[in-house]
């Protein structure tokens, strides 16, 4: 309670004073090739595709007297993780200006975040893909699925314009996010808002060890204002246990009523260090989604190598796999990418 009081003291109190503000420039770029196949034929495109992309973020922070750390970013990103690489005219996609959508605060143990934020707890029990853009390609080549192997009922339960606050209790760390409108973002102003889309979200995410496990447990939810619409809830567990110095585990999954739908996944992976330098992946998730009473499944098996060459560059080679359950209809597809990504 003391850290908030001297939070809410802080930005309250006007002009405190601060010193000359730091700003950063990091980036990063990558590049790959992909061939994919599968039960939907694409006949107005090739099966194989190169991409490129990356990004610059601009970091920004300062401190005011009273030893309070402010900090805010903005970056200019050409997304690779997309197959969808060309605007409907068929001209390339350009690149895309974003962030300046909040401010974080940080204190003593404390980091509270205003504005655009994501909910907690949102990537809790979501994993088995450690392929990039392998398994975005192969899902390109299946039916497509309204469930998602790989995706937590957490995510997005509670994203929005508001408030996160994370901070440790005890041997625990904790993270709260609560947000007035699902799915805001700089500004949560909607006229229908009272009659459409999702209000009050909330996420919980609580980590802490347990017999030499790293374990998190998210909750989540939010109001639905539709009416005879059910309200969104959400819970998720991962635990990831390091079986020796190279080879680690992790598992997890969750459950929820999400858009008024019922889902839940699971998945599992393991990651190897071979060398110095060198690091094995595999992953495997599963998920499900019942709307109005049908079941549909989507399952994704994903292998991945990458080696670093130093100074920030590495290369890499994946391969992923989907199957998606629609009704009882399967439908499958593949891809195999390679590509090497640079940070600067």
């Amino acid at each position: 309670m003391k850290k908030l009081l001297t939070f809410v003291s802080a930005i309250t109190a006007g002009a405190m004073g601060s010193a000359a503000a730091d700003v950063s420039v990091s980036g990063g770029s990558n590049f790959y090739y992909s061939s994919a196949s599968g039960d939907v034929a694409h006949t107005i495109q090739d099966d194989a595709m190169s991409v490129t992309g990356g990004s610059v973020v601009f970091t920004m922070s300062t401190e005011t007297t009273n030893g309070i750390t402010v900090g805010g970013s903005a970056s200019i990103t050409a997304d690779t993780d997309d197959i969808a690489e060309y605007t409907a005219n068929g001209a390339a996609a350009g690149g895309a200006a974003t962030g300046m959508s909040q401010l974080t605060f940080g204190m003593d143990g404390m980091t509270i975040t205003l504005g655009d934020v994501n909910n907690a707890g949102s990537g809790t029990g979501e994993g088995g893909d450690v392929a990039t853009f392998a398994s975005t390609h192969a899902g390109a080549h299946a039916t497509a699925s309204a469930s998602s192997a790989n995706d937590s009922a957490m995510d997005g339960v509670a994203d929005g314009t508001g408030i996160n606050v994370s901070t440790s209790i005890g041997g625990a760390s904790v993270d709260l996010t609560y947000v007035t409108k699902v799915g805001s973002g700089r500004n949560s102003l909607l006229t229908t808002s009272a009659t459409t889309g999702y209000s009050s979200g909330y996420a919980v995410n609580v980590g802490f060890d347990l017999g030499g496990a790293s374990v998190n447990v998210a909750a989540g939810g939010s109001q639905a204002k539709a009416t005879d619409v059910k309200n969104n809830t959400a819970t998720a567990l991962e635990i990831n246990y390091p079986v020796s110095d190279a080879l680690s585990v992790t598992a997890g999954g969750s459950s929820g009523t999400i858009a008024a739908g019922d889902e839940d996944n699971m998945f599992v992976s393991a990651s190897y260090t071979v060398d110095a330098d060198t690091t094995l992946s595999i992953g495997y998730g599963k998920g499900d989604n019942t709307t109005a009473g049908v079941l549909d499944k989507a399952t994704a098996t994903t292998v991945n190598v990458s080696r670093s060459l130093g100074g920030g560059v590495s290369v890499f080679a994946e391969y992923a796999t989907v199957s998606n359950d629609n009704d009882g209809s399967t439908s499958n597809g593949s891809a195999m990418t390679v590509g090497t990504s640079v940070s600067f």
